[in-house]
């Protein structure tokens, strides 16, 4: 358990180095009782993400738990909702791939998969590979100066839907 929690730690970090390089502002709730690891600031929307990696495939995939411990029942775990977090950064290793995925794009799941290691594969989370541009989403406002995404959001966190705040940009 031990080196699977201090895995967790480095993602975390290497999450934190991304998003401010960027030009988001980050902060990191005290302790571990949220359903999230970190509130990013664009400006315009603060943004609670949780982060999650893999490291090893399972047959041809990466596999990636998505569940919480419930706060009610210590021993059951839950789906995220858009209760728990907007956003799941998921960190595949070997692959160096970031996925940035709204709550409604995933949810009430609690396993999900990804395939960066074959080219071309079009899997259900592919739209969101790299995609740092949802916590950018125009819908609510400009961004903050320095921001730096790209492309322009076409898919709105919030609403799970195309984005014509965004799509007009």
């Amino acid at each position: 358990m031990r080196g699977v929690k201090r895995s967790g730690e480095i993602i975390e970090l290497a999450f934190l180095a991304k998003v401010a390089s960027m030009g988001f502002t980050v902060t990191k709730p005290y302790g571990d009782s949220e359903a999230y690891d970190y509130i990013v600031d664009s400006g315009s929307q603060l943004w609670r993400v949780q982060v999650k990696s893999s490291g090893y495939m399972t047959g041809m995939a990466y596999r990636v738990g998505v569940h919480h411990l419930s706060q009610n029942q210590p021993r059951a775990q839950g789906a995220y909702t858009a209760k728990d977090i907007d956003i799941l950064a998921v960190y595949i290793v070997p692959a160096d791939a970031w996925y940035i995925i709204p709550v409604s794009a995933f949810s009430p799941s609690t396993s999900l998969t990804f395939f960066p290691h074959i080219p071309g594969h079009d899997g259900k989370y592919e739209q969101f590979r790299e995609a740092w541009y949802l916590m950018a989403c125009r819908r609510d406002g400009e961004p903050k100066e320095g921001i730096v995404t790209s492309p322009a959001c076409g898919y709105c966190p919030s609403s799970g839907t195309m984005c014509p705040g965004c799509v007009e940009k």
